[in-house]
């Protein structure tokens, strides 16, 4: 049976509640404040191969796992907290690849957001 994104988020949340169950050991503010943020998830038709964005610390990244082990593994290498965030995260009809966008498109000024104020400018791209 094919995996929809309906299935992958009450699995998550599934996973989310669980993890809750157990007691916690108290955090510092700073392992609240880094902890990463996933998004953009999507699978493969096959439900075979996962996809998702995830910002750590300001770093945005592709990530991708397979089955049937889904082992995770960095498909990206974004190492610089530069507000270019990932969009649009689709895998290929042959699951071969993952296209996305990065950055994001003009505001309602015609202006590509520049959040580091970087002289060079910014731009949106589509990656594979």
């Amino acid at each position: 049976m094919p995996w929809n994104r309906a299935r992958l988020c009450a699995l998550f949340f599934a996973f989310i509640f669980a993890c809750s169950l157990h007691a916690q050991q108290p955090f510092t503010l700073d392992q609240a404040l880094g902890a990463p943020f996933m998004n953009e998830l999507t699978a493969s038709k096959s439900g075979h191969r996962l996809a998702w964005s995830e910002n750590h610390r300001g770093q945005w990244n592709v990530w991708a796992a397979e089955g049937p082990g889904f082992a995770v593994r960095k498909l990206s290498d974004y190492n610089a907290d530069d507000g270019g965030e990932l969009s649009e995260l689709q895998i290929l009809p042959g699951g071969d690849g993952v296209v996305y966008v990065r950055g994001e498109g003009k505001n309602s000024a015609g202006e590509y957001p520049n959040p580091t104020s970087n002289p060079a400018g910014t731009e949106e791209d589509i990656w594979l």
